[in-house]
């Protein structure tokens, strides 16, 4: 029976779990996945707070259902703007991090990296309580958490944003539900089917622990009357139905990539290239995924070796759940071995094995309870050796950054053999493994922890994260000697255990500029950048960044409720992919902005800014030093209202049609009158011919405002912004040249006039209708 004694160790095994991953806190990402899911998670945050609409994909054609997979060639892995169907679990579970980020000022990305190691401190603690609910008594169930915590790969894990430890994390309280409520089975069955489909809305391959789960639980109900086992499988189902119903019908998201999952199972295991055909392949993926010393979950997480002591005394004494566990983890790995990247990508060992670490070390219990019979002083020196070699892989995945020893695999390995044969090597040849070349890499680069930076620290963070770790310590010896404290003292260990994770949050200010999220070292650049958006861009617009490796930083920093995308550009003309999904931007987006480079005229590849010149309106661009532009664009909108033309110029230009697109135009005394509001924007267009050597001499000013006084509103630019087409000086040209203004004025009617002048002497030209040219009047009501 649990009891405040209990509670009050588990706050602090949390506690201690947390700090000390905080003091190992890395700060950055290793991964495409981990860039992925905050991007998720950055447009749930959007959809739930009605900014966007949830179900809008511009890289999906409009005949496409929303529910589709969506293939966004031209553009890059970080976009914000593209809904992420498989992570749904991980999604939701990031966004309050990201309320917290926006309420405290602290970086987006930086946050959000907190999620795991409070997970997994989380089911740490969760841990104890259902090896203490088993039963075992408090010493064995805090060796067991501990073990888990500090000996499995949970810890690297835990600098990471995948979402392999909160799939544990709802696998272990769905098999611990009924027995931490064993008083009381229906709330245990209703969490068993909640902690279910929360493992599957994470991780859907998290669904073959339903046979296990299944074995498990009727054994909890043997003897019971036909009704009311089949009543306590209802309220299972009614907590399974609470998360998937809702998310399946709003999302449409929730299940729908399990057929395609075990479809693809089916075609991997019948791919001749990916050599899965054969039971031999499977059987040695799944032997490099479990017993491997490159790629194997044992040799990753040593603490598993206390759950092989403890199989016998776990079979003996809690059979069915034992065979519930281990059923799951070989279905589980057999699965895993059929995946094409069974290794997982870019992550610290086996990753897509985490999820079974939570569960299996529940037969740690017994182990540990079996060498604790032993004698006192071999028992401990038992026990202090398998720290001291469980410990061992999690230092070398925790204080190396990861990406030191894969760039030398990628230079080495990577680059010679396909990857399916370099991961052999990985997993089985010395030469090639992660655990020692971790090592080897200590001291070739700054720590991975956040707070050692260029050999020095940073004192606040640790300092929260060493006081967090003592205290824990404090609070398990001392709760463990008190079979019943006090409820006050609970109220005060919780509440310091929460003032110190907020603590640890805030004092992420202190690595605001770190340089693993901005490699090129731009972040002078890129803060003023950024706190443009965020302050001048409104809901409805979208980001084109074209330098999509600064996307960590712009992930991190980039709060304005806008969808963005990592595009690269191409020499003109762009390809059809790029037009296509440029044209769906525009269709969908009224506003656009644009990060160009600060030099254009030596520009490589400027089709998306031609592309965007000739088929929206600009409307400014500001610089950031010698370094980058950021050019803001209206799209397209309504119908088109002639308003001037033709007109002659001196030296052979003439504006052959002046047009207004979109507004509330209508006729005047003198001239056509634009209805508008404050901030209501205004699309002009152009239409000039004339010789190219005019044109390059002219330049074109726009102003609007009241005659006789300085214009409120002006754009003075070179014809279609100075890209002029390549021909002879004589060679007659027509461009078309087009202009955007946001009506930021106050109430009242404003002229908006054009006219010529020559950019080096800054003389107006004189044209047949004089110099000065009325299109239109512009009246802000």
């Amino acid at each position: 029976m649990l009891n405040r004694r209990d509670a009050g160790i588990t706050i602090g095994i949390h506690l201690l779990a947390f700090s000390v991953y905080f003091l190992t806190y890395a700060g950055y990402p290793i991964s495409n996945d981990e860039r992925m899911m905050l991007a998720s998670a950055l447009r749930f945050q959007r959809i739930i707070a009605f900014v966007i609409h949830s179900f809008h994909h511009p890289d999906a054609s409009p005949e496409d259902e929303p529910g589709q997979i969506i293939t966004f060639a031209p553009n890059f892995w970080l976009t914000p703007g593209f809904w992420l169907r498989e992570r749904l679990g991980q999604t939701v579970a990031i966004t309050p991090w990201l309320w917290l980020s926006d309420r405290l000022g602290t970086g987006r990305f930086q946050t959000a990296l907190l999620l795991n190691p409070m997970v997994i401190a989380g089911s740490a603690a969760l841990l104890y309580l259902i090896v203490r609910s088993l039963p075992f008594p408090p010493g064995v169930a805090v060796l067991t958490a501990l073990f888990y915590a500090f000996g499995t790969a949970m810890w690297p894990y835990s600098q990471r944003l995948f979402r392999e430890p909160l799939a544990g994390a709802w696998l272990l309280l769905a098999f611990g539900a009924p027995l931490l409520f064993r008083a009381h089975l229906d709330m245990g069955f209703f969490l068993m089917g909640l902690a279910l489909i929360g493992a599957v809305i994470t991780k859907q391959a998290a669904l073959v622990a339903l046979p296990g789960l299944l074995w498990f639980s009727l054994s909890l109900l043997r003897g019971q009357p036909l009704r009311e086992i089949i009543r306590r499988y209802l309220i299972a189902l009614i907590g399974f139905g609470l998360i998937m119903i809702p998310a399946h019908i709003y999302y449409r998201v929730t299940l729908s990539s399990l057929p395609a999952f075990l479809r693809n199972v089916v075609e991997y295991a019948q791919s001749p290239e990916l050599a899965l055909s054969d039971a031999w392949h499977v059987a040695r993926r799944a032997l490099a995924l479990t017993i491997s010393p490159g790629k194997g979950l044992l040799f990753y997480s040593p603490a598993l070796v206390l759950a092989l002591i403890g199989v016998r005394g776990f079979l003996r004494t809690q059979r069915d759940l034992a065979l519930g566990i281990f059923g799951f983890a070989i279905i589980y790995t057999l699965g895993v071995s059929l995946y094409p990247v069974w290794w997982g990508g870019v992550n610290w060992g086996p990753r897509y094995m985490i999820p079974l670490l939570p569960v299996v070390m529940l037969a740690a219990a017994p182990g540990i309870a079996a060498i604790l019979r032993w004698p006192p002083r071999r028992a401990r020196a038992t026990l202090l050796f398998l720290a001291l070699i469980a410990l061992f892989p999690q230092l070398a995945g925790t204080l190396v950054d990861i990406r030191l020893f894969e760039g030398e695999l990628d230079r080495t390995l990577y680059q010679v053999l396909h990857y399916h044969r370099a991961m052999e090597q990985v997993a089985w040849n010395p030469a090639y493994n992660p655990l020692l070349g971790q090592w080897k890499m200590l001291g070739r680069a700054d720590p991975a922890p956040a707070w050692i930076r260029d050999h020095q620290l940073i004192l606040a963070p640790m300092g929260i994260g060493v006081i967090g770790a003592i205290l824990g310590l404090v609070i398990i010896e001392r709760m463990r000697r008190h079979a019943d404290p006090p409820l006050w003292t609970l109220w005060i260990i919780g509440g310091s255990a929460l003032a110190l994770s907020l603590l640890a949050v805030v004092s992420l200010r202190q690595i605001a500029d770190d340089p693993r999220l901005d490699f090129h070292e731009n972040a002078r650049f890129l803060r003023p950048m950024i706190e443009d958006l965020n302050r001048e861009a409104r809901p409805g617009d979208v980001f084109l960044m074209t330098y999509p490796y600064f996307g960590d930083y712009f992930l991190n920093w980039l709060r304005a409720p806008i969808d963005w995308y990592g595009a690269f550009s191409a020499p003109p003309p762009l390809p059809e992919p790029q037009r296509t999904w440029l044209d769906r931007l525009l269709t969908r987006y009224p506003r656009i902005w644009l990060m160009r480079p600060w030099n254009r005229w030596h520009e490589q590849e400027p089709g998306l800014e031609l592309y965007l010149l000739d088929h929206a309106y600009k409307v400014n661009e500001r610089h950031y030093e010698d370094w980058m532009r950021l050019v803001l664009y209206l799209s397209p909108r309504g119908s088109w209202h002639p308003v001037k033309g033709p007109i002659r110029w001196e030296n052979g230009v003439s504006l052959v049609q002046a047009a207004l697109q979109g507004g509330e135009i209508q006729a005047g005394e003198e001239l056509p009158v634009l209805q508008a509001r404050p901030g209501d924007p205004l699309r002009l267009t152009l239409v000039w011919r004339g010789p190219l050597k005019a044109l390059r001499a002219a330049k074109v000013f726009v102003h609007i405002g009241v005659p006789d006084q300085p214009p409120r509103l002006q754009q003075d630019r070179l014809p279609r912004d100075g890209w002029l087409p390549n021909g002879s000086d004589e060679e007659e040209v027509e461009i078309l040249d087009r202009y955007g203004f946001v009506l930021e004025l106050p109430p009242g009617v404003y002229r908006l006039r054009i006219g010529l002048y020559d950019e080096a002497s800054g003389k107006r030209w004189p044209s047949e209708s004089g110099e000065v040219i009325d299109l239109a009047e512009v009246e802000i009501r």
